[in-house]
This record gives C-alpha cells, structure tokens and sequence, in this order.
C-alpha cells in the first residue's frame, strides 16, 4: 500500500486494523444491546394463564396419549 499524506505502509495496515476491530466491537456492542431488548421484551409477554398461577387451561395438556396397535 503506497503511503498516504506521508504515514508509512505499516502504519496504514495498523490504523487499517485499529478501526476494522473497532468497528467489529460496535457491531459486538450493539448486538448485544439488541439481545438484551428482545430478552426483556419476551420477557414481560408471558401468557396471562402462566403468569396467574391458574393452571386450568394447561392442566390436561400431555395426558391424552394415543395408541394405535
């Protein structure tokens, strides 16, 4: 890489990298910003049947087995 404004081609490669693994740690940053939303987002849609401590409408999910022979 030829140099630029007088900085060297080692120099150039440094910055080159210095700001790609900046960029990846706001990419990183941000992403993880978003995990946390949507956790905290799923986390308050609870059904009302599983939130109320009333089980009747999931009591008899898993009792009905079918077999046929």
């Amino acid at each position: 890489m030829p140099s630029i404004n007088g900085v060297s081609s080692p120099a150039m490669d440094y910055a080159s990298e210095v700001y790609s693994a900046s960029l990846a740690k706001s990419a990183q940053e941000q992403q993880g910003r978003q995990n946390l939303e949507l956790l905290a987002e799923a986390a308050q849609n609870v059904t009302p049947a599983a939130s109320s401590g009333s089980h009747t409408t999931t009591d008899n999910l898993g009792q009905n087995i079918n077999i046929n022979v």
